[in-house]
Formats: C-alpha cells, structure tokens, sequence
C-alpha cells in the first residue's frame, strides 16, 4: 500500500515539475510574443516616421517643381523679351545700314552714288493693288499680301545723275536668320520686280543665319547676283556690338 502512495507521489510530482515546465515555456512564449508585439509597434512607429518624412519629402518636391515652372515661365517670358528686344534693334540696325547694304549691289552695277527713298506701307499697299493680277499670277504664300507693306526694310535707289528708280532691296532682320526671314525677304523681291520690272534683291539682315539657312543664303553679294535665285538671299552680317542698346548719358 505505501508503495502505491509512493508511487502516486512520485507521479504527481512528476506531473507538477511537467506543468511547471510547460508553464515556464508558456511565460518564455508570452515573453517572446510580448517582444514581438513590441518589434512590431517599434515597426509600425518606424513606418509612420518614414512615410511621414517621405509626406513631407513629396510636399518639399512639390513646391520646388512648382517653383521650378514658375522660374521657367519666368526666364521664358524674359527669353521672349529679349529676343523681340534684340529682333527690334536688328531692324534698327537694319535702317541705318540700308545705304550700305544697296551700295553691295550699285558696286556691282557700276554705281558709286546712289539716292535712297524708303517705300512706306500706303505706297507699298498701292503697288499691290496697281498690280494685283501680276502679283498674283507669281502664286506666293498668301501671308505675303500682308507682310509685304510691313517690310523690315524696303527701299528704293536711283542714279543721282538720275531721275528712274535703279533697283530695290527687300530687308529682313532679325538676330538670327531663319526660313521666314529668308522667304520673306524673297517673296518682297519678287514682288518689286514684278510691280516695277527693275531688279529687286532680297536681304537678311542678321547676326547669325540659322543651319537649316547656310546652304540658301550668300554671304557674298557678287555670288549671289550670279546665282540668280529668286528663293535665295544675301546675308548681310550684323555686328552682335551693334545690336547692344545706346548708353543713356
């Protein structure tokens, strides 16, 4: 009998050491869990932190791009200015240089003095409409019919030993000559010719001629007059010191 309740006492202490076991590996689990959970929230703190500073790195972005096409729009506008500015002293130049220009080409006539009567935008109306059919029949771009009384520059010399007109020029200026400048300059030369019958040369004045233009302008009268190209142009260089604006005193 004692040895039944011996035995009885060693199971149950057995079975009180297994319990005391499983709940210490229960308090280990509950500990490891507890250090999750707080893993976890340290996580979830670290997550928040991040997207709260990727928020705020976005807003920053945000404003900066927003200032960036605001800089742009702005230096844009300036650009725009600044070539009307530059386009509008080239024309300037352009008027003061259209004794010089004309004279390239009275050289070449066997001409050394020259008389010089720019056509204004009334007379240059009038010769449209003296000659509407003849104009016409030339087929050029319809924008011309407006264009033409507005030239840059468009100007008619005549022999001082002389009472008829000897030729015309046809000017465009600009800072940098471009294809409209080219066959603006063209189609108001054909225009002349064809109104007056006398030679008429079309001229761009500029700086710089645009790539796409090398290969259909001269920058040399002789040539030119040589080519015959009623498409083409003289390209008279202008200097960038002149288009620079005079020093108020």
């Amino acid at each position: 009998m004692r040895q039944t309740q011996n035995a009885l006492l060693e199971t149950q202490s057995r079975i009180l050491a297994d319990q005391n076991d499983m709940r210490q590996t229960q308090n280990r689990i509950l500990e490891t869990q507890s250090r999750i959970l707080a893993d976890q929230n340290d996580m979830r703190q670290t997550l928040n932190s991040l997207l709260e500073t990727q928020n705020s790195l976005l807003e920053t972005q945000n404003e900066m791009s927003r200032d960036l096409k605001a800089q742009h729009g702005i230096l844009r506008r300036q650009q725009s200015d600044f070539g009307r500015f530059r386009g509008n002293y080239a024309i300037s130049v352009a008027k003061r240089k259209s004794w010089d220009i004309a004279m390239l080409f009275a050289r070449l006539r066997g001409a050394r003095r020259m008389r010089e009567r720019t056509l204004t935008g009334n007379e240059l109306s009038d010769m449209l409409g003296e000659n509407y059919e003849a104009v016409n029949a030339l087929n050029i771009r319809e924008r011309v019919w407006g264009t033409f009384s507005h030239g840059d520059v468009i100007a008619e010399f005549t022999p001082w030993k002389g009472s008829d007109p000897g030729f015309y020029i046809a000017v465009e200026a600009s800072y940098t000559g471009d294809r409209e400048d080219v066959q603006r300059a063209a189609d108001h030369a054909k225009i002349l010719r064809c109104a007056t019958g006398l030679d008429a040369y079309a001229v761009v004045a500029a700086v710089r001629i645009a790539p796409s233009m090398e290969e259909v302008v001269f920058d040399d009268a002789a040539r030119f007059v040589a080519a015959n190209d009623e498409n083409s142009a003289l390209w008279y260089k202008l200097g960038l010191d002149e288009l620079e604006p005079d020093v108020p005193f």
